[in-house]
């Protein structure tokens, strides 16, 4: 079933109902599939504008372009080891040395070595020229002012030669390099106090079901707490955006809503809605999107959960309005929304998608495109994927410890155990440790 552009006049009933002027007609994608729907978003989505971050404030940000090293790293010839520098002449040819310095933390050498000299060194600190070898000092013996060795070393033992870590002008990071904290310590290896990042996407969430209130309040019979606000939440944190605020509309008058999403829209990058996407009476995320002049791209998404999703485009801010069921409301996340965030920091906006053994049945068949929430491990044979329990769209249990989608195609049959399946792989704790195991697994 392909998607088709109608011209959509919504419902006078439900226009009256809720006080919305229906004005004219909008053409409006609807029904379409993933991919056209992430499409239509990521097209109107570019990098965010950059920013400077102390480096200890800038762990899992995203870096804004290319870092080189501006030395070589280390800078000359250091110690490897305790020990002492030998002349390159002396290798092998001599068994004593007289002692010429002693040099501690922070020393540098007064002279060059002569041959049958030798100068006592530290990890990490320089070099005399002429330096062939450091022998360690727990191989060497000591008889007053003279060194003994009898033993036999090969040139350029225990030497860190300049620009073995780095070369001067070698790329450290990439442009879209996560800031982890190895990179963070090379980075001040080379004195970069700051380091130039991608502003975190800045994302207000807005639940616009009349019957939710806030998490912490005591429903009244008919009313239900707002879960999916916080499960939004803290998904955008994970993907490196930062939560403006967590909004319920509850009773509000439309006028209201219109005016406190328009508010929204102002402070943020990024706009969710929960709730209305369907048809229903009560649905009203399409009417509060065209009142407030926003251009629809896209209603409705042929998946399961999930398929009652939609975005808009106010003043270049695109609005996602999501499913207000739990399930749904976190796959259409993760479909819809992760990969803007992710776009909006340059990275790539799709998640890994990996072959897995998954250990479970599943006895549905046939329907639209299905994404079953999973948990995901890589072991030596492979990758596995086992459902989790709670598969409803209504049910918040699939979403503990869920860190994959097995994404089931159209009119697929019952799932058995020991089946491949196609899996989508997000929010790993450890990106380039997955990245290896995905690597050594296929």
């Amino acid at each position: 079933m392909k998607s088709v552009r109608f011209a959509v006049n919504l419902p006078v009933p439900l226009a009256k109902q809720h006080n919305y002027d229906t004005g004219g007609i909008e053409q409006v994608l609807i029904n379409v599939n993933l991919e056209e729907a992430q499409e239509s978003l990521l097209n109107l989505v570019t990098p965010l504008p950059s920013e400077s971050l102390f480096l200890t404030q800038a762990l899992d940000r995203i870096v804004s372009r290319d870092l080189f090293a501006g030395r070589d790293l280390p800078p000359c010839p250091q110690a490897a080891v305790d020990g002492y520098a030998v002349h390159a002449d002396d290798l092998g040819r001599r068994t004593s040395y007289g002692i010429k310095e002693c040099l501690r933390n922070g020393d540098i050498p007064n002279s060059p070595l002569n041959p049958g000299q030798a100068v006592g060194v530290v990890t990490g600190g320089p070099l005399p020229g002429g330096t062939g070898a450091v022998i360690p000092q727990e191989l060497v013996k000591i008889e007053g002012d003279r060194m003994i060795f009898t033993g036999e070393i090969s040139p350029g033992s225990n030497i860190k030669k300049p620009g073995e870590d780095f070369r001067s002008g070698e790329l450290l990071a990439q442009r879209g390099t996560r800031l982890d904290p190895g990179l963070i310590g090379v980075l001040a290896a080379f004195g970069q106090s700051e380091v130039p990042v991608y502003r975190r996407p800045r994302v207000m969430i807005l639940s616009l079901g009349r019957e939710i209130v806030p998490c912490q309040a005591k429903p009244a019979p008919g009313q239900v707490r707002d879960s999916n606000g916080p499960l939004l939440a803290s998904l955008v944190i994970q993907d490196g955006g930062q939560v403006g605020g967590v909004e319920v509309a509850g009773g509000e008058n439309p006028d209201g809503v219109k005016d406190r999403l328009k508010k929204l829209l102002k402070q943020a990058d990024l706009v969710l809605t929960i709730g209305g996407t369907a048809s229903g009476v009560c649905d009203n995320a399409l009417l509060l999107l065209r009142e407030i002049g926003a251009h629809i791209l896209f209603w409705g998404v042929r998946i399961k959960p999930g398929s009652h999703s939609g975005a808009a485009i106010w003043d270049s801010r695109p609005v996602i309005s999501l499913s207000g069921n739990p399930a749904a409301c976190a796959v259409g996340y993760q479909l819809l929304a992760a990969p803007v965030l992710r776009a909006f920091q340059a990275l790539n906006p799709y998640p890994d998608r990996l072959s897995a053994l998954c250990t479970d049945p599943f006895p549905k068949k046939g329907g639209p495109r299905r994404f079953l929430r999973g948990y995901a491990v890589c072991r030596q044979n492979g990758w596995r994927v086992s459902l989790l329990r709670g598969q409803k769209s209504s049910m918040l249990r699939s979403l503990i410890d869920c860190n994959a989608l097995i994404d089931l195609p159209a009119g697929h049959p019952p799932l058995e155990p020991g089946s491949q399946v196609s899996m989508i792989l997000f929010a790993p704790s450890h990106p380039e440790k997955e990245k290896i195991c995905n690597e050594r697994c296929f």
